[in-house]
């Protein structure tokens, strides 16, 4: 017989000895005992000051910087607190420049650990400790040497600043001395002291005079802000904007330091201001004509530098994009080449071939030459025997229609050489347009005019140059192509001739109603050309300076690759960078074939992701997209039967209704971590870890 089960009502509770034991081990430690047990425990608690050995690194106008030990991490830091003389009026300028800096994350960008009050209540602020060596000292150490480590340190110069104005922060006072610069390739922008984001109002200095010597590399403080001889024009008038060319223009002022060891304006504070306020800063070819600088650079530095802003580079990436170009041995946009330079250039980087070709030419040549000699010395032997000998001027006629098809021949190899130059521009343009569709335009541009150069009559140049135009969205330049023989597709020109004052370039963008307006007439009228449209929009997404409201561009080509669904709608929301998803079921995000075959979501930044739909959707469709956040909490059914990749993946959310979590974890694929959360039925959300590789399966 089974004994009766126990009453928890009735069962007395019966201490458990060994947990009684184990409190009286934890809490009878004799000191001594603790040494033993904990001692790293027992030394940070010891450390007292935190930050100890504070020896003086350098100061500007507002704060000092300090070599200092942190006894905490038990590591060298560098230590910034405000000058001794600087009152409250200057605290929140301090915290702002810490807080800004602590919100860059770049490998190019100094890095804030900590930001604080001291026991005087006085803000301070530690960050990563490098050498002591800046731009300015590495630009002395090289003299006149070969410039391009100096243009490598100013490549990454410009990747952190490109970073930061994504972010939409603006530096504001870029010079040599706030650039670290090491031996070893280390290259750090510091000094955010007068940065600020661009969608905030610049905040009023701190009233102070302005230094009373004339010392070029010190920053400005009062009624305008930054360095003389490095700051633009417009940051001498208090009500001009201020943008990221401003930052710009400072970036080709220490291009011009760089190649010349100089800032593009010298002198005393008021001359070099007033020289400013001026504009147009000396060509550095004509102001130091004994050093030998490429002209090249020096078109770059004139546009960077131009008082108007609108004239300069659009962006920082597009500056970076030509000095890359003249690193690569390409001609710069900036100084507009000819065909003669176009035509050296290309020579530079193609000795080998360019070799190869001329000497085979020359060969040919000369062999033709000594051909067509030989042929016609025996044309004049044969018509002047002709009256000899009939049998004669027959051989005589043979001659000549060998001379005839050897001159065929050689048109026929020219036409053939247009045509593989035109197919090359086929190919480039195919293979290239998603990843660096402005550099592969252009070169595509290039093979298809030699081709044409070589063989007016080629169809197939006359089709790359067409399209081409079309991906640039100038159709007024695609209008002017002779289009007979039907070479071009009838919906090309359709689309062309719908819109033929389109004239848009690099530099000149359509706005965002003028995109939305082209894309909701090729719906209606020219349904079958998703390819070429997709490669439009690749170009344009690189090029634009604003990608406000560029979501609603998306949205109007999701309606295009989907003409039959209803309901498609995409809404960003800026603040947490959430792109949201409103589509039916079956909803294609893919153009193929044809097309890339990736997630068109790609074109528009976005952290978070969120899906709402009422019917299937296939999730390997966002294959490959750089998203941190991807919320599926209201899209109950989903597909997904193989490996899914998201690279920048940390976090899922998932309704009640979807899948087993194993299931999502053997098919989902990240570098790192990343965590499930399920919405509750009646229990709060919880997350789940898992691993950055798919489980076997």
């Amino acid at each position: 017989m089974k004994p009766p089960p126990p009453n928890p009502a009735t069962e007395a509770y019966r201490p458990d000895y060994r947990l009684t034991r184990a409190y009286h081990e934890a809490t009878g430690l004799t000191p001594d005992g603790l040494d033993s047990l904990c001692p790293s425990y027992l030394a940070l608690c010891a450390t007292g000051e935190r930050y100890q050995e504070q020896t003086l690194l350098g100061q500007g106008g507002v704060k000092q910087v300090f070599r200092a030990f942190d006894t905490h991490t038990r590591r060298w830091v560098a230590l910034a607190r405000l000058r001794p003389r600087r009152g409250p009026d200057f605290y929140d300028r301090f915290v702002h420049e810490a807080w800004l800096t602590a919100s860059l994350r770049h490998p190019n960008i100094i890095n804030v650990h900590e930001v604080g009050v001291a026991e005087d209540q006085r803000p301070f602020f530690t960050m990563d400790l490098k050498g002591n060596q800046t731009l300015r000292d590495l630009v002395a150490k090289s003299g006149n040497e070969d410039p391009r480590p100096l243009l490598a340190i100013f490549l990454k110069v410009c990747d952190a600043l490109a970073y930061a104005h994504s972010q939409g922060v603006l530096h504001l006072d870029l010079k040599p001395e706030n650039i670290q610069a090491q031996e070893f390739g280390e290259v750090l922008v510091c000094d955010w002291g007068s940065g600020r984001r661009q969608s905030e109002a610049p905040a009023p200095a701190p009233s102070s005079s302005p230094p009373e010597d004339p010392l070029a590399n010190l920053t400005l403080q009062g009624l305008i802000s930054g360095t003389p001889g490095y700051m633009a024009p417009e940051q001498l008038d208090p009500a001009a904007a201020q943008d990221h060319r401003t930052d710009l223009y400072a970036l080709g002022c220490i291009l011009h330091f760089l190649l010349t060891g100089r800032a593009p304006f010298t002198g005393s504070t008021a001359e070099v201001l007033t020289a400013t306020a001026r504009g147009h800063i000396p060509p550095p070819h004509e102001a130091y004509p004994t050093l030998s600088l490429p002209p090249s650079l020096v078109a770059i530095i004139l546009r960077a530098t131009r008082p108007d802003p609108a004239d300069r580079y659009p962006t920082v990436s597009a500056l970076r994009e030509d000095l890359q170009r003249y690193l690569d041995g390409f001609a710069t946009e900036a100084e507009q080449p000819n065909f003669l330079k176009e035509a050296r250039l290309f020579i530079l980087r193609n000795r080998l071939p360019v070799a190869i070709a001329l000497t085979s030419f020359a060969l040919l040549t000369v062999l033709t030459t000594l051909f067509v000699q030989r042929l016609e010395a025996h044309r004049q032997q044969v018509l002047a025997e002709k009256e000899r000998s009939s049998h004669l001027a027959a051989r005589a006629e043979v001659a000549q229609n060998r001379y005839l098809a050897a001159l065929s021949r050689s048109q026929q190899e020219q036409k053939a050489l247009a045509l593989d130059l035109a197919l090359s521009a086929n190919r480039l343009k195919n293979m290239g347009i998603y990843q660096r569709p402005y550099k592969t335009v252009r070169q595509a541009s290039e093979l298809a005019h030699i081709a044409l150069t070589l063989d007016p009559t080629s169809g197939k140049a006359r089709y790359e140059l067409y399209s081409l135009n079309l991906i640039q969205m100038n159709f007024q330049a695609a209008l002017t192509l002779p289009t007979e023989g039907d070479i071009v597709p009838p919906g090309y020109q359709a689309l062309a001739q719908a819109f033929p004052h389109f004239a848009y370039s690099p530099n000149q963008r359509p706005g965002v109603s003028q995109l939305r307006q082209f894309f909701s007439h090729a719906r209606t009228h020219i349904p079958d050309q998703a390819p070429l449209l997709e490669r439009l929009l690749a170009y344009d997404q690189r090029l634009r300076r604003s990608h406000h409201h560029y979501h609603l561009v998306i949205e109007d080509f999701l309606r295009y690759l989907n003409p039959t669904q209803e309901g498609i709608r995409l809404h960003y929301e800026e603040d947490e960078a959430k792109l949201t998803l409103h589509a039916p079921g079956h909803t294609r995000l893919l153009v193929e074939p044809g097309g890339s075959s990736r997630c068109t979501l790609r074109y528009h930044p976005a952290r978070t992701l969120a899906l709402i739909s009422d019917g299937p959707f296939d999730l390997r469709q966002l294959e490959g997209l750089p998203i941190k956040t991807l919320d599926l909490t209201r899209c109950p059914s989903l597909t997904l039967n193989q490996a899914l990749s998201l690279p920048g993946l940390n976090t899922i959310h998932l309704g009640p209704h979807h899948p087993p979590l194993a299931e999502l974890r053997r098919h989902i694929v990240t570098p790192g971590d990343f965590q499930i959360l399920t919405s509750p039925t009646e229990n709060p959300p919880h997350p789940q870890r898992t691993a950055a590789k798919p489980e076997p399966g």
